[in-house]
């Protein structure tokens, strides 16, 4: 899905150490598809496989909808969008870019318009030796702040200094959930801190129509270590965002019975 909704744009690179990269949507989705596949992925990252099935047994959608806005999806807009900025990055990261995103950390919320704390999302290149972890710091943002890539630049810099607790926190999940190589190989990250690469990364999911290039100028002059920016323009993204959420609610059983894929939890 994610690969056939997003193409790569042509960008000029900043000097320096930041690496940039736009994506842009393509077109290739009608709308009703697209918002289909969205709408999964949405209570995909909610909901632990079988978990409506314990909850509701034989009782329709409806019903199942009205669980869902109440107690799983956030009311507030804001943290919609920080969430779906989540949901995209995880999805990039694991379907198109081919890391492995070893939980899914919206599953673990105890409310629905609470954040869960530590990293956005932590992605990993377990073959590589020594192994690479990818830290996005993600923001989404519906309207224009020249300061958004300083503020990303500042909250990267206090989620890589408690990296360990992000990292100890995925490795538990996946224990609970019966993942024991990922949960094995995570403790062995946590036990020899320097058989590992952490790589600095940060994706901005932005309205289309507000975005400016000087919020990358900005940012290449903060960024003394190597980055990589990826920034994701949507067309009206508070409307999009919205029939995305609406669409979650309207198929919840597809999202809540569709097998996991790539060693999520």
């Amino acid at each position: 899905m994610i690969e056939k909704w997003l193409e790569r744009q042509v960008v000029e690179q900043p000097e320096g150490p930041l690496h940039y990269e736009e994506l842009a949507q393509s077109g290739l989705l009608g709308d009703e598809e697209l918002m289909e596949q969205l709408g999964h992925e949405v209570a995909r990252n909610y909901l632990r496989p079988g978990e409506l099935g314990l909850i509701f047994d034989d009782l329709g959608v409806p019903a199942v909808a009205d669980y869902l806005r109440v107690s799983k999806f956030p009311e507030k807009t804001a943290v919609r969008h920080g969430d779906f900025g989540e949901i995209v990055t995880a999805a990039l990261y694991r379907r198109v870019r081919r890391w492995c995103v070893p939980i899914l950390k919206l599953r673990y919320k105890q409310t629905a318009n609470q954040a869960v704390q530590g990293t956005d999302v932590l992605a990993f290149r377990f073959r590589q030796e020594p192994a690479v972890i990818a830290v996005p710091e993600v923001k989404t943002r519906a309207t224009r702040k020249r300061t958004l890539g300083a503020e990303a630049y500042d909250s990267l810099e206090k989620v890589l200094d408690r990296l360990d607790e992000s990292i100890a926190f995925a490795m538990n999940r996946c224990a609970d959930r019966g993942h024991e190589f990922l949960a094995k190989r995570l403790a062995e990250l946590l036990a020899r801190p320097l058989d590992r690469v952490v790589e600095r990364h940060m994706l901005f999911v932005h309205d289309a129509g507000v975005w400016k290039d000087d919020v990358v100028e900005l940012l290449a002059a903060k960024v003394s270590q190597p980055t990589e920016l990826t920034v994701v323009k949507i067309d009206g993204l508070q409307d999009f965002v919205a029939r995305v959420y609406k669409a979650a609610e309207a198929d919840p059983a597809r999202g809540a019975q569709q097998g996991e894929k790539g060693g999520s939890a």
